[in-house]
């Protein structure tokens, strides 16, 4: 499940291990022995239904000793077959792969008590009590077992209490929640598909002009140059293209595009996208965010943070970026080939993730508290990104305008910010919006992070681009000679992250030629039916490309099918 690939994802991140004893110990998160008390027996309760079930016979069963009696009847009650118990024996010893110590440093956090209490609603205390701290310390004791890691057995034989009892009605309630989410993205994505295949079918002047200038090589050499800026200590880099020759001269009027890394990323995973831009005649700067970067989520996993990130890095990120605005200007005034070419009030920004939190709060999307609190009541959230934008509720209240009015256009992939900002604050924004959404995104799932936003846009140039067999991390690049800073599972990123990687570059190319430079010629590749038939490649197809969805029409799509 998504919860636990979080969890993946921090854990991976650089392994410290300690000795079992030595680092609980330590940690002063749970004693050196064995819990004086261990479940005995499952309760499974539903309404006034109870049954019990021995862990000890679960344990011997999931050992190959077969069935107990009590199991026997069970399994024929529920008519299993011997594949369905073949199955259960499996989930029982299924190993996740979690350092222990970095696991329990993440539990503590906002986000794991979060997902503690979530996980409470099912799994009790004999006396029907949600239990944090004992689901934490059977979590935590189950995943240092040297010998086989945390296995739901092993977390089970873990738990401290004499019993555990399932919540049957409230899991019941919370498989048809997710049953209906996933029905209604499965509508929500369809809904947009059809769309943009009728668009597609619409004459579009100019799309043969507009081929020639988006396949074009680049004009110019990049250069690179480091920035520090005084403030947090933001490290930056600054793409520069340079005339590689007198015949083309760079033009006046350069504007700046800046590329803000998601949670726990940094600059360097964009620097292909950078050098892509700086080629064409932009000037690109990426930046690591030092409150939410990779070092952050080391710090974190090191016992140096106590939180994922602080609630006042919603405000620092944008305020990263318009520092480093205002040193790029800095930069021209002294450099004799930009002073009088370089526009620092024509700026777009590329954000990923919350990047595009970044890009949006800057562009003039206002924080919306009721849309918050409402967002963040329920105690299960089945779209992951709560976990993060929910740490922002007492920020949101009394949050000054963090909008630069340099940013003239913003282009955010798998961006976060539907409970933040909600409705009023996406109405909020004035400049052209690109988004970019992934169909099987489960950290900001396509139809609440990025469609049903899209419909609230009130923008003149709004564009979505919803891209199939992608992900999350679909966009982010790896160097194959570093390690990278956070692993991520192959299967988790997408069916080609190459091919990902390149329609970004080809949306960004499009949508700041056409709105930072106001080059009409990139009209035409702006529409479904240039996307459908100059980017869309296998695997990564369909490529749904619309400019407008209302909210009528969503709900009725995912209220009645499309």
């Amino acid at each position: 499940m998504v919860a636990s690939f979080w969890l993946q994802v921090l854990a991976r991140h650089l392994r410290r291990r300690c000795g079992r004893v030595i680092a609980l110990a330590g940690l002063g998160l749970l004693a050196t022995t064995r819990p004086t008390l261990s479940a005995e027996e499952i309760i499974i309760n539903y309404g006034f239904f109870e049954r019990r079930i021995s862990i000890a016979e679960l344990a011997a069963f999931a050992d190959g000793e077969g069935l107990s009696p009590q199991l026997a009847q069970y399994a024929k009650s529920l008519r299993l077959s011997e594949s369905d118990l073949v199955a259960i024996q499996e989930v029982l010893q299924q190993s996740v792969d979690l350092d222990f110590v970095e696991l329990s440093r993440f539990l503590y956090t906002t986000q794991g008590e979060t997902l503690l209490t979530a996980l409470g609603e099912v799994i009790q205390t004999p006396a029907r009590q949600s239990g944090v701290s004992a689901l934490r310390g059977a979590i935590i004791l189950a995943a240092s077992d040297p010998e086989n890691g945390l296995t739901l057995l092993n977390f089970l034989m873990e738990y401290p209490t004499t019993g555990i009892r399932v919540d049957v009605g409230k899991g019941f309630e919370i498989a048809a929640t997710i049953t209906e989410t996933l029905s209604q993205t499965e509508q929500a994505i369809a809904l947009v598909q059809d769309i943009a295949n009728a668009q597609a079918q619409e004459p579009v002047e100019n799309l043969p002009a507009a081929r020639l200038i988006v396949n074009a090589g680049p004009p110019y050499i990049v250069t690179t140059r480091p920035l520090t800026l005084p403030i947090r200590g933001v490290e930056a880099t600054l793409y520069l293209p340079q005339s590689t020759s007198q015949r083309l001269l760079l033009p006046d009027d350069i504007p700046v595009i800046v590329i803000s890394h998601g949670l726990g990323d940094e600059r360097a995973s964009y620097a292909y996208l950078a050098e892509y831009l700086a080629g064409r005649g932009f000037v690109v700067a990426t930046l690591d965010h030092p409150g939410s970067n990779s070092d952050q989520i080391a710090d974190l996993l090191a016992g140096l943070s106590p939180d994922v990130v602080e609630n006042q890095e919603f405000l620092n990120r944008p305020g990263d970026v318009s520092a480093l605005l205002d040193a790029i200007q800095q930069f021209a005034l002294n450099d004799r080939i930009f002073r009088r070419r370089l526009n620092i009030q024509n700026v777009g920004v590329i954000g990923q993730s919350f990047g595009g939190y970044t890009a949006l709060a800057l562009a003039g999307a206002t924080f919306d508290p009721e849309a918050l609190a409402a967002a963040c009541d329920p105690a299960i959230y089945f779209n992951p990104s709560l976990l993060l934008q929910c740490q922002a509720t007492d920020i949101a209240v009394e949050s000054p305008s963090l909008k630069d009015d340099r940013v003239q256009a913003i282009l955010v992939v798998n961006p976060i910010g539907s409970a933040l900002f909600g409705e009023s604050g996406y109405a909020q924004l004035e400049v052209p919006v690109m988004m970019m959404s992934a169909t099987a995104d489960t950290v900001a799932p396509a139809l609440p992070e990025q469609i049903e936003p899209f419909t609230w846009l009130q923008t003149q140039y709004r564009y979505l681009a919803l891209v199939s067999e992608t992900t999350h991390f679909s966009v982010i690049a790896t160097n194959p000679n570093i390690a990278p800073s956070i692993p991520v599972p192959v299967e988790l990123l997408g069916s080609n992250p190459e091919l990902a990687q390149q329609y970004l570059q080809t949306f960004s190319l499009a949508f700041f030629q056409r709105h930072l430079r106001q080059d009409r010629r990139y009209d035409a590749a702006l529409t479904a039916r240039y996307m459908a038939e100059n980017v869309e490649r296998a695997p990564l197809r369909p490529l749904s490309f619309i400019r407008e969805l209302t909210p009528e029409t969503l709900t009725e799509a995912i209220t009645n099918g499309n």
